[in-house]
């Protein structure tokens, strides 16, 4: 099912959703974890702990926030897809970027678990009927359906690769991500 069946309207998820091109969800995520493979940690790893200012996030932090999020959004479809009225709880980010413990990690360890997040949310994702992507739920205020949380998925990660290469990639111009 491609991007355009998103209904209703998702918000402020949006701003993740048009990051991504209006192909079939599978593709999409099957697309984004490609992307993931284009990394070499080994050359990103000197710039794990860089932050590019006080206050932000390091390149690690930035790989585990893509991670935690994307659990938060699969299990949010899941609850959906199911059927499970119940509302799932907010996520606040800089709390769990606080709380991650990656100082001790590296950048290839980081990066090897949001592949396998992303691998087990294509499955998750091919193993949902056209009826299951189109349930809905709550998140916060806003009602989402199954399938702009996958989108949310591989737009989120498209939000903040951007951010990677712009502010942390560019200043070390000898470092890349492909696009």
């Amino acid at each position: 099912m491609k991007k355009n069946a998103i209904h209703p309207d998702p918000g402020y998820y949006s701003t993740y959703i048009n990051l991504v091109p209006d192909v079939d969800i599978k593709t999409a995520l099957e697309q984004s974890l490609q992307t993931l493979d284009e990394f070499d940690a080994a050359e990103l790893e000197p710039l794990g702990n860089y932050a590019y200012g006080p206050g932000k996030w390091t390149l690690k932090n930035v790989l585990q926030h893509i991670t935690d999020t994307e659990r938060v959004f699969s299990f949010r479809a899941l609850l959906f897809a199911r059927k499970d009225i119940q509302v799932p709880p907010t996520m606040e980010q800089d709390d769990y970027a606080a709380n991650a413990e990656i100082d001790d990690r590296s950048v290839s360890e980081i990066l090897a678990e949001l592949k396998a997040v992303r691998a087990a949310s294509i499955m998750q994702f091919n193993n949902l009927s056209d009826a299951a992507l189109l349930r809905t739920g709550m998140c916060w205020k806003t009602e989402m359906s199954v399938l702009a949380l996958g989108f949310a998925i591989a737009g989120h990660q498209a939000h903040h690769l951007n951010i990677l290469r712009e502010k942390y990639l560019q200043p070390n111009s000898n470092m890349k991500v492909s696009s």
